[in-house]
């Protein structure tokens, strides 16, 4: 019975990624579709519907399901506080509308991690992606009218079968990634996933995203580097986790002083406006330091804080470009230590378990996490309803999965 629906559930985790992602939202909205919180009562339904059949699928796992999803303590405890901010919400009915999208979003994850193996799920990733880069192309160089940006703001920029050139980058990013380890775990067809990692690092840069740019190359430079380094000591897989955390700030400070680096459509140091934005933030962050305004409260267009904050901001920020900021906006400090604390946890856990087995899915795990380490410091993924979180789940639940032992021994005889 499970076998016989195997199919079925590849191609609605394919579809609800894509969806996930944003991707074709100019076609389904009809070329209205912005940057940050994108609602219809079409995209609704449709989401009703993933949340729907996602609960139906983990219940029909419901023992592998309750073990997954108490295997992380931090992550139960941050989604009720989430739920008991729409209390203090000065929006409660848009809180809570953006709670069941992160519930939802959450048990996608847990999904998408428990009931697919990392082979699967590398699988998974390879047709949306490679659907995405197939059809970014098609859209930029046939339907530019879609798949090119030309806003006040941005012009000639790609954002392929996206709202938003960001969303482009990111999910190329997640591209290059998964053909990146499929070329190694594949042999057959490497050269097939390699010409789709190569196609994945063109539209990140025709994207002109300077953040996913910078991480494919960060990532491919870490991955070359760890897979030479084997260690059993636990303090010195610390040093190296400090050593790459300090590396991301560097290549951060690197992002917000270099005009250089930034001359696309005409940056300034700022990053398009962020750190200005960033700063005028602190004041509203001291106002209510704790709990924060509530889930997804603070950038909704509803709320007093959004319009005084459009006042000061003429490009209408639509949310913090920092993902810590956001939690902290959002949940307060508590909210945002809980996070830390079990994010930082997974990091560790995920390198030590790889530098000591050569696991590729602990490798994988960790050049994720790591890599949205670094993506947090400019946009937003953490603890929010996007793909970049949902993968983010999927690779630290799978790490209760044990790996196929065949798929290890290629990938390391591949180096």
């Amino acid at each position: 019975m499970k076998q016989s629906i195997r199919p079925y559930e590849n191609i609605f985790a394919v579809v609800s990624l894509l969806l996930f992602s944003h991707g074709f939202y100019p076609i389904i909205l009809g070329n209205t579709a912005k940057e940050g919180d994108i609602d219809s009562p079409l995209l609704r339904l449709v989401f009703i519907g993933i949340y729907f059949v996602t609960i139906l699928l983990l219940l029909f796992r419901k023992q592998r399901t309750f073990s997954f999803i108490t295997s992380n303590s931090w992550l139960l405890l941050l989604i009720g506080l989430a739920i008991f901010s729409i209390s203090w919400s000065s929006v409660p009915h848009i809180a809570f509308r953006k709670v069941v999208a992160l519930i939802g979003a959450t048990l996608f994850g847990v999904y998408l991690g428990s009931a697919h193996s990392f082979e699967q799920q590398l699988k998974i990733y390879a047709w949306t992606y490679g659907i995405a880069v197939f059809f970014s192309f098609v859209f930029a160089l046939a339907l530019p009218q879609y798949g090119i940006m030309n806003t006040n703001a941005i012009v000639g920029a790609w954002q392929g079968i996206f709202p938003h050139k960001n969303g482009l980058g990111e999910c190329m990013f997640a591209s290059f990634l998964t053909f990146y380890f499929l070329a190694h775990l594949n042999k057959k067809r490497q050269l097939f996933f390699w010409f789709f990692c190569f196609l994945s690092v063109v539209l990140t840069y025709l994207a002109e995203s300077a953040t996913a740019f910078v991480s494919v190359l960060f990532i491919f430079a870490t991955a070359q580097g760890l897979q030479r380094l084997s260690l059993k000591s636990k303090r010195s897989v610390l040093v190296i986790l400090l050593f790459l955390i300090s590396v991301i700030f560097l290549l951060f400070l690197f992002l917000l002083n270099f005009n250089t680096f930034l001359a696309v459509n005409d940056k300034d140091v700022t990053l398009s406006g962020r750190t200005i934005l960033w700063d005028t933030l602190k004041t509203f962050i001291q106002e209510k330091p704790w709990l924060g305004y509530g889930y997804g409260s603070f950038f909704s267009g509803e709320a007093r804080e959004a319009d005084l904050l459009w006042q000061v901001h003429d490009w209408l920020p639509v949310h913090s470009h920092n993902g810590y900021i956001q939690l902290w906006i959002n949940l307060g400090l508590i909210g945002l230590l809980i996070f830390t604390f079990g994010y930082i946890s997974c990091l560790f856990n995920s390198l030590f378990k790889y530098l000591v087995s050569k696991d590729p899915k602990m490798l994988w795990v960790f050049l994720f996490l790591i890599y949205s380490i670094f993506l947090n410091l400019t946009e937003v993924s953490f603890f929010t309803s996007s793909n970049v979180w949902i993968i983010t789940l999927a690779s630290i639940y799978s790490m209760k999965i044990k790996t196929n032992k065949t798929s290890s021994k290629v990938v390391s005889s591949a180096h």
